[in-house]
Protein backbone atom coordinates (compact mmCIF):
# COMPACT_ATOMS: atom_id res chain seq x y z
CA UNK A 1 0.00 0.00 0.00
CA UNK A 2 1.37 3.83 -1.10
CA UNK A 3 1.90 6.01 1.66
CA UNK A 4 0.81 9.63 1.45
CA UNK A 5 3.94 11.68 3.08
CA UNK A 6 2.68 14.72 3.02
CA UNK A 7 -1.18 16.23 3.78
CA UNK A 8 -0.61 19.65 2.05
CA UNK A 9 -0.09 21.58 5.57
CA UNK A 10 0.19 24.69 4.26
CA UNK A 11 -2.47 25.09 1.88
CA UNK A 12 -4.95 25.14 4.75
CA UNK A 13 -3.02 26.17 7.30
CA UNK A 14 -1.99 29.61 5.19
CA UNK A 15 -5.65 29.50 3.73
CA UNK A 16 -6.88 29.83 7.42
CA UNK A 17 -4.40 32.41 8.45
CA UNK A 18 -5.75 34.46 6.03
CA UNK A 19 -9.29 33.86 7.18
CA UNK A 20 -7.89 35.15 10.73
CA UNK A 21 -6.68 38.18 9.71
CA UNK A 22 -9.48 38.96 7.54
CA UNK A 23 -11.29 39.46 10.72
CA UNK A 24 -9.22 41.20 12.47
CA UNK A 25 -9.41 43.47 9.53
CA UNK A 26 -12.96 43.74 9.32
CA UNK A 27 -14.29 43.08 12.82
CA UNK A 28 -11.90 44.31 14.83
CA UNK A 29 -12.34 42.37 18.15
CA UNK A 30 -15.84 41.51 17.67
CA UNK A 31 -14.58 37.69 18.90
CA UNK A 32 -12.90 39.29 21.83
CA UNK A 33 -9.33 39.49 22.28
CA UNK A 34 -7.97 36.18 22.71
CA UNK A 35 -10.09 34.52 20.15
CA UNK A 36 -8.80 36.79 17.69
CA UNK A 37 -5.48 36.46 18.23
CA UNK A 38 -5.91 32.79 18.77
CA UNK A 39 -7.34 32.68 14.82
CA UNK A 40 -4.14 34.07 13.55
CA UNK A 41 -1.66 32.53 16.10
CA UNK A 42 -3.58 28.75 15.75
CA UNK A 43 -5.30 28.86 12.71
CA UNK A 44 -5.57 25.41 11.98
CA UNK A 45 -6.56 23.84 15.51
CA UNK A 46 -4.11 20.76 15.73
CA UNK A 47 -1.06 19.23 14.01
CA UNK A 48 -3.57 16.23 13.65
CA UNK A 49 -6.10 18.00 11.67
CA UNK A 50 -4.25 18.50 8.38
CA UNK A 51 -3.97 14.87 7.18
CA UNK A 52 -8.01 14.70 7.89
CA UNK A 53 -8.30 18.07 5.65
CA UNK A 54 -6.69 16.35 3.15
CA UNK A 55 -8.17 13.36 2.53
CA UNK A 56 -12.02 14.69 3.06
CA UNK A 57 -10.62 17.83 0.54
CA UNK A 58 -9.67 15.30 -1.93
CA UNK A 59 -12.23 13.44 -1.79
CA UNK A 60 -15.05 15.98 -2.45
CA UNK A 61 -12.52 17.61 -5.17
CA UNK A 62 -13.10 14.45 -7.00
CA UNK A 63 -16.51 14.34 -6.44
CA UNK A 64 -17.41 17.23 -8.26
CA UNK A 65 -14.18 19.24 -8.80
CA UNK A 66 -14.14 23.66 -8.66
CA UNK A 67 -16.80 23.80 -11.85
CA UNK A 68 -18.45 26.76 -11.80
CA UNK A 69 -21.04 25.24 -14.67
CA UNK A 70 -24.09 23.85 -13.32
CA UNK A 71 -26.44 23.98 -10.35
CA UNK A 72 -24.62 24.79 -6.84
CA UNK A 73 -23.97 21.60 -4.89
CA UNK A 74 -24.47 21.44 -1.23
CA UNK A 75 -22.79 19.98 1.52
CA UNK A 76 -23.65 19.55 4.94
CA UNK A 77 -20.80 19.52 7.75
CA UNK A 78 -21.80 18.18 11.16
CA UNK A 79 -19.81 19.88 14.31
CA UNK A 80 -16.69 19.51 12.60
CA UNK A 81 -13.80 22.32 12.46
CA UNK A 82 -15.27 25.53 10.88
CA UNK A 83 -12.36 26.55 9.24
CA UNK A 84 -12.58 23.68 6.76
CA UNK A 85 -16.24 25.26 5.80
CA UNK A 86 -14.88 28.02 5.43
CA UNK A 87 -12.29 26.89 3.03
CA UNK A 88 -15.21 24.46 1.12
CA UNK A 89 -17.33 27.79 1.35
CA UNK A 90 -14.17 29.59 -0.42
CA UNK A 91 -13.05 27.35 -2.65
CA UNK A 92 -16.03 25.22 -4.26
CA UNK A 93 -19.23 26.55 -6.26
CA UNK A 94 -20.78 24.84 -3.07
CA UNK A 95 -23.70 26.28 -0.22
CA UNK A 96 -21.90 24.53 2.56
CA UNK A 97 -24.01 24.23 5.56
CA UNK A 98 -21.78 24.55 8.80
CA UNK A 99 -23.52 23.13 11.85
CA UNK A 100 -23.05 22.23 15.06
CA UNK A 101 -24.39 21.34 18.87
CA UNK A 102 -22.69 24.51 20.23
CA UNK A 103 -24.31 27.77 18.91
CA UNK A 104 -21.12 29.17 20.53
CA UNK A 105 -19.25 27.44 17.36
CA UNK A 106 -21.93 28.41 15.23
CA UNK A 107 -22.02 32.56 15.71
CA UNK A 108 -18.04 32.94 15.72
CA UNK A 109 -17.35 31.16 12.39
CA UNK A 110 -20.48 32.98 10.92
CA UNK A 111 -18.79 36.49 11.99
CA UNK A 112 -15.40 35.00 10.24
CA UNK A 113 -17.38 34.06 7.34
CA UNK A 114 -18.41 37.60 6.52
CA UNK A 115 -15.10 38.74 6.78
CA UNK A 116 -14.60 36.44 3.47
CA UNK A 117 -17.56 36.07 1.98
CA UNK A 118 -17.18 38.74 -0.70
CA UNK A 119 -14.50 36.75 -2.61
CA UNK A 120 -15.70 33.00 -1.61
CA UNK A 121 -16.97 31.07 -4.78
CA UNK A 122 -19.86 29.57 -3.03
CA UNK A 123 -22.26 30.46 0.28
CA UNK A 124 -22.15 29.45 3.72
CA UNK A 125 -25.27 29.04 6.39
CA UNK A 126 -24.65 28.27 9.63
CA UNK A 127 -27.22 26.69 12.17
CA UNK A 128 -27.43 24.65 15.87
CA UNK A 129 -28.24 20.98 15.30
CA UNK A 130 -28.21 17.88 17.06
CA UNK A 131 -25.99 15.41 14.87
CA UNK A 132 -28.82 12.47 16.11
CA UNK A 133 -32.00 14.60 14.61
CA UNK A 134 -30.70 16.53 12.31
CA UNK A 135 -34.15 18.83 10.54
CA UNK A 136 -33.08 18.69 7.24
CA UNK A 137 -35.22 16.36 4.68
CA UNK A 138 -34.43 13.42 3.60
CA UNK A 139 -31.90 13.04 0.97
CA UNK A 140 -30.86 16.83 1.04
CA UNK A 141 -27.21 17.20 0.79
CA UNK A 142 -24.23 15.95 -2.17
CA UNK A 143 -21.86 15.44 0.39
CA UNK A 144 -22.19 14.87 4.25
CA UNK A 145 -19.12 15.43 6.43
CA UNK A 146 -18.23 14.99 10.06
CA UNK A 147 -14.75 15.66 11.17
CA UNK A 148 -13.35 14.12 14.32
CA UNK A 149 -16.89 14.56 16.00
CA UNK A 150 -19.08 11.34 16.05
CA UNK A 151 -16.71 9.77 18.89
CA UNK A 152 -17.79 12.28 20.95
CA UNK A 153 -21.76 12.36 20.69
CA UNK A 154 -23.72 11.47 23.76
CA UNK A 155 -25.40 7.93 24.65
CA UNK A 156 -25.08 4.63 24.37
CA UNK A 157 -25.47 4.59 20.51
CA UNK A 158 -24.91 8.25 19.84
CA UNK A 159 -22.23 7.51 17.35
CA UNK A 160 -24.52 4.75 15.58
CA UNK A 161 -27.46 7.31 15.03
CA UNK A 162 -25.97 9.87 13.68
CA UNK A 163 -24.36 8.13 11.34
CA UNK A 164 -28.05 6.72 10.38
CA UNK A 165 -28.82 10.42 10.06
CA UNK A 166 -26.32 11.89 7.70
CA UNK A 167 -27.18 8.50 5.46
CA UNK A 168 -30.85 9.84 5.76
CA UNK A 169 -30.20 13.27 4.49
CA UNK A 170 -27.47 12.24 2.11
CA UNK A 171 -29.08 12.04 -1.61
CA UNK A 172 -28.65 8.82 -3.56
CA UNK A 173 -25.24 8.30 -5.10
CA UNK A 174 -24.19 11.18 -2.70
CA UNK A 175 -20.95 10.99 -0.35
CA UNK A 176 -20.70 10.52 3.80
CA UNK A 177 -17.07 11.57 4.68
CA UNK A 178 -16.16 10.58 8.21
CA UNK A 179 -13.28 10.51 10.45
CA UNK A 180 -12.95 9.05 14.04
CA UNK A 181 -9.77 8.13 16.68
CA UNK A 182 -8.46 4.42 15.66
CA UNK A 183 -6.39 2.96 18.01
CA UNK A 184 -5.51 -0.89 18.73
CA UNK A 185 -8.28 -1.60 21.25
CA UNK A 186 -12.18 -0.11 21.23
CA UNK A 187 -12.51 2.66 25.12
CA UNK A 188 -14.60 4.97 25.84
CA UNK A 189 -12.72 7.26 27.60
CA UNK A 190 -13.35 10.36 30.20
CA UNK A 191 -11.73 13.69 30.56
CA UNK A 192 -11.52 15.58 33.66
CA UNK A 193 -13.67 18.45 33.87
CA UNK A 194 -15.11 18.62 30.24
CA UNK A 195 -18.72 17.74 29.76
CA UNK A 196 -19.86 16.56 25.77
CA UNK A 197 -16.26 17.05 24.81
CA UNK A 198 -17.11 20.29 24.36
CA UNK A 199 -18.23 22.53 27.95
CA UNK A 200 -15.79 22.70 30.48
CA UNK A 201 -16.95 22.20 34.10
CA UNK A 202 -14.57 23.44 36.11
CA UNK A 203 -15.24 20.88 39.04
CA UNK A 204 -12.54 18.26 38.68
CA UNK A 205 -15.25 15.49 38.22
CA UNK A 206 -14.70 12.69 35.54
CA UNK A 207 -16.83 12.84 32.23
CA UNK A 208 -17.87 11.42 29.07
CA UNK A 209 -15.06 12.51 26.71
CA UNK A 210 -14.90 10.39 23.07
CA UNK A 211 -14.76 6.93 22.23
CA UNK A 212 -11.31 5.18 20.77
CA UNK A 213 -12.27 3.00 18.39
CA UNK A 214 -10.81 -0.26 16.89
CA UNK A 215 -11.45 -2.54 13.62
CA UNK A 216 -14.66 -4.65 14.97
CA UNK A 217 -16.10 -1.72 16.41
CA UNK A 218 -15.33 0.61 13.71
CA UNK A 219 -17.92 -1.66 11.26
CA UNK A 220 -19.77 -2.48 14.53
CA UNK A 221 -20.63 0.86 15.29
CA UNK A 222 -20.18 2.50 12.49
CA UNK A 223 -20.28 0.88 8.86
CA UNK A 224 -22.92 -1.06 9.70
CA UNK A 225 -25.13 1.91 10.22
CA UNK A 226 -23.46 3.85 6.84
CA UNK A 227 -26.42 1.99 4.22
CA UNK A 228 -27.64 1.72 1.97
CA UNK A 229 -24.14 1.74 0.25
CA UNK A 230 -22.58 0.95 -2.68
CA UNK A 231 -19.15 1.14 -1.61
CA UNK A 232 -16.89 2.19 1.17
CA UNK A 233 -13.28 3.28 1.34
CA UNK A 234 -11.10 3.51 3.93
CA UNK A 235 -7.53 5.68 5.01
CA UNK A 236 -5.83 4.89 8.35
CA UNK A 237 -3.57 7.83 9.32
CA UNK A 238 -0.51 7.19 12.44
CA UNK A 239 1.80 8.96 13.96
CA UNK A 240 5.57 7.88 12.87
CA UNK A 241 7.22 8.77 16.44
CA UNK A 242 6.38 9.03 20.34
CA UNK A 243 8.69 12.40 21.88
CA UNK A 244 7.10 15.13 19.68
CA UNK A 245 3.13 14.08 20.15
CA UNK A 246 4.25 13.87 24.17
CA UNK A 247 6.73 16.71 24.67
CA UNK A 248 3.64 18.76 22.36
CA UNK A 249 1.01 17.48 24.90
CA UNK A 250 2.78 18.23 27.58
CA UNK A 251 3.12 22.16 26.95
CA UNK A 252 -0.22 23.19 28.04
CA UNK A 253 -3.18 24.56 25.90
CA UNK A 254 -2.25 28.20 26.27
CA UNK A 255 1.23 27.28 24.95
CA UNK A 256 0.05 25.04 21.86
CA UNK A 257 -1.83 27.99 20.87
CA UNK A 258 0.68 30.17 21.27
CA UNK A 259 2.80 27.91 19.08
CA UNK A 260 -0.02 27.07 16.79
CA UNK A 261 2.30 28.29 13.86
CA UNK A 262 4.16 24.94 14.06
CA UNK A 263 1.55 22.82 13.67
CA UNK A 264 2.07 22.79 9.71
CA UNK A 265 5.52 21.81 10.42
CA UNK A 266 4.63 19.16 13.03
CA UNK A 267 2.40 17.50 10.69
CA UNK A 268 4.82 17.10 7.76
CA UNK A 269 7.30 14.88 10.56
CA UNK A 270 4.47 13.26 12.54
CA UNK A 271 1.85 12.17 10.77
CA UNK A 272 1.48 9.84 7.90
CA UNK A 273 -1.10 7.60 6.28
CA UNK A 274 -2.21 5.08 3.64
CA UNK A 275 -4.97 3.37 2.18
CA UNK A 276 -6.76 0.96 3.75
CA UNK A 277 -6.93 0.07 7.11
CA UNK A 278 -3.59 0.19 9.14
CA UNK A 279 -3.23 -1.62 12.72
CA UNK A 280 0.50 -1.72 13.51
CA UNK A 281 1.14 1.80 14.86
CA UNK A 282 1.97 2.69 18.41
CA UNK A 283 -0.88 3.98 20.43
CA UNK A 284 -0.82 4.87 23.92
CA UNK A 285 -4.20 6.07 25.45
CA UNK A 286 -5.98 5.10 28.48
CA UNK A 287 -9.56 5.39 30.24
CA UNK A 288 -9.02 8.91 31.22
CA UNK A 289 -7.86 11.47 28.34
CA UNK A 290 -4.59 13.07 28.71
CA UNK A 291 -2.80 15.77 26.02
CA UNK A 292 -0.10 13.18 25.39
CA UNK A 293 -2.38 10.43 24.35
CA UNK A 294 -1.20 8.69 21.31
CA UNK A 295 -3.65 7.25 18.71
CA UNK A 296 -4.28 7.14 14.89
CA UNK A 297 -7.59 8.40 12.75
CA UNK A 298 -9.53 6.50 10.51
CA UNK A 299 -10.96 8.39 7.35
CA UNK A 300 -13.87 6.63 6.01
CA UNK A 301 -15.50 7.54 2.81
CA UNK A 302 -18.73 5.54 2.04
CA UNK A 303 -20.99 6.47 -1.35
CA UNK A 304 -24.35 5.85 -0.88
CA UNK A 305 -26.79 3.55 -3.23
CA UNK A 306 -27.93 5.10 -6.43
CA UNK A 307 -32.19 5.01 -6.37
Amino acid sequence: MSKVMAHNEFEYYLYGLSVGFANVVRNKFALGLKKTLGKISQPINSYTRFPEYHHMAIAIRREFGFATNGGRRRILDVGSPKCFGLYLASKFNAEVHLTDISPLNVNEYEVMWNAVRKHARGRAVFSVQDARTLSYASDSFDVVYSMSVIEHIEGSEGDSESVREFMRVLRPGGLLLVSIPLGINYLEQERVGVQGAARKMEDGHLYFFQRIYDVRTLEGRILTHAVPRESVELATVWRTQRTIPIVYGKLGENIRGALGFLNPWISAVVNRSTPGLKTNFFCSYGRVYHDEDIYGDAVIIVRKTQA
